[in-house]
């Protein structure tokens, strides 16, 4: 079991990894474009046309679902590892030599469905985790906001995956469409959904330990949410087709407009709940803490803009998973894992972020797209460098200091969040 713990370590490891270069990739690929000095010719053209996939296939997916999942599962769940090791690491290194071939070679339609066989490995593996715990547990705990994001994220995942599977594999039989990105802009809805129920579980155990959230609501929320989106979606899938652009528009008519109504409720209802469970607590501003109120700010600011206006919360939560997801990678150095990273380098991480995240949400001169993509930078490098001291002293934390604090995820399996 020590050896099976181990490995789960190394698989979530190395989905961050994986999530880390192609957001180094895509991030500045973005930064060159935003600052005019992106090459013609080489491996940059290729990661301006794949942005976009880079970005929600191999980021915030890998990121937020299979490498935190591996990371604390078995802690949350009390278990020494996670099941079928073997579909675990077929599951990172399928999505691995996918990434690897959409880069290099920019071919995207066996790269995508390598990414889904892989994908459908490594959520198959967390779902089996999570159900295999409730059959060999004695004392049946509730189940912590993390662990319920994360298990309907992965279901989300496994319903809607095979649907784009289908898709792509029905479009190059019949040779109707080369050009797979069109058909990812219609996946972009269940990214926005796992963003959400994953980003939530996230945010909701960083604050379990300061404050006390009702869990029968915000699990209530997360549920009503994944189920109704989910069939809103794969029935337009089916009646319209998975191209955006070939979806009818209107209110509530298109399965965007549907998946995007319902994460916006659930958005205000869940960040109701956050800030009611929050209200009066005594709250210390740790670093996973900023980084957890950047995410409710930023998904905030969407909804507000999709309620005024009609458009923001899929830019938002998409934007809103960067922020879940360093949340996520501090949490579980720090409290999680006991161990020191330099505090003041990763606020000005935070700092300098949240001012590339200001100026992307008004519009941008060309002298402003420069300032942003910059700040954009200089936020990268310094999460760099605190990871990189981190990892080259990996030393644990004293008694007094802010990572020496008890684990969110323990105290929260022993029962933090109130039922």
């Amino acid at each position: 079991m020590s050896k099976q713990a181990a490995s789960t370590t190394g698989v979530g490891a190395g989905y961050l990894l994986v999530a880390a270069v192609a957001g180094l990739l895509g991030g500045g690929a973005s930064v060159l474009r935003q600052a005019g000095l992106m090459p013609d010719h080489g491996v940059w053209p290729v990661l301006e046309h794949i942005h976009a996939p880079l970005m929600l296939l191999f980021v915030v997916i890998p990121a937020l679902v299979c490498g935190f999942s591996n990371l604390w599962l078995p802690r949350a769940l009390g278990r020494a590892g996670m099941v079928l090791p073997a579909l675990n690491y077929a599951g990172l290194g399928l999505v691995g030599i996918s990434g690897i071939l959409a880069v290099v070679s920019g071919a995207q339609a066996p790269a995508i469905l390598l990414w889904c066989v892989g994908l459908l490995c490594a959520v198959m593996t967390v779902l089996a985790t999570i159900f295999d715990s409730r059959a060999d547990t004695e004392q049946k705990l509730p189940f912590s906001p993390f662990v319920w994001g994360e298990m309907l994220a992965s279901a989300v995942l496994l319903l809607t995956v095979p649907v784009l599977a289908a898709v792509m594999t029905h479009q190059l039989l019949s040779g109707t469409q080369t050009d797979m990105l069109p058909l990812l802009d219609g996946f972009s809805e269940p990214v926005t959904l796992v963003t959400l129920l994953a980003g939530f579980g996230l945010v909701f155990e960083t604050g379990a330990r300061a404050s006390r959230f009702s869990e029968k609501p915000v699990i209530a929320i997360m549920t009503a949410t994944a189920a109704a989106s989910v069939i809103a979606w794969v029935r337009g899938v089916f009646a319209h087709g998975l191209a955006a652009n070939t979806q009818p528009m209107g209110a509530l008519t298109s399965p965007e407009n549907a998946v995007l109504f319902a994460s916006t409720l659930a958005s205000v209802l869940l960040a109701g709940l956050w800030m009611a469970g929050t209200w009066r607590s005594r709250l210390s501003l740790r670093v996973p803490m900023l980084w957890g109120l950047g995410f409710l700010a930023v998904v905030s600011t969407g909804w507000v803009a999709q309620l005024m206006q009609g458009d923001g919360l899929h830019s938002a939560l998409q934007l809103g998973a960067v922020y879940a997801a360093f949340c996520g990678l501090y949490l579980w150095r720090g409290e999680n894992g006991g161990y020191w990273y330099p505090r003041s380098l990763a606020v000005l991480q935070f700092v300098l972020m949240a001012a590339a995240t200001a100026l992307s949400f008004s519009p941008l001169s060309a002298a402003a797209q420069i300032w942003s993509g910059g700040l954009l930078g200089a936020s990268l490098l310094c999460f760099m460098g605190t990871m990189g001291m981190s990892f080259i002293q990996n030393r644990k934390v004293t008694e007094g200091s802010e990572a020496s604090t008890p684990s969110v995820m323990a105290s929260s399996s022993e029962g933090t969040v109130q039922s």
